[in-house]
């Protein structure tokens, strides 16, 4: 096995958009991966579950089309 140190920096091979919901019990931010139908969501500091307004999957595809799903967001002073 390679050490960690011979490893070659990894770009990425796609993206995700997450949402922050404040918890109705608690008002802590609870991050949701790109929440696109309503659902129920369960706070990992209280523990009680919560239903959320899901967002537009038009604009998820639009932000991830404009950013290469991505790979355009990669800094280009990096490499």
């Amino acid at each position: 096995m390679k050490s960690s140190m011979n490893l070659e920096p990894v770009r990425p091979t796609g993206m995700e958009l997450v949402f922050m919901y404040r918890c109705p019990h608690c008002a802590r931010d609870i991050p949701v991966p790109s929440p696109v139908s309503p659902d129920l969501t369960r706070c990992g500091i209280c523990g009680n579950y919560f239903p959320i307004v899901p967002v537009d999957e038009q604009s998820l595809y639009f932000i991830k089309i404009i950013l290469q799903n991505g790979l355009a967001a990669v800094d280009p002073d990096f490499f």
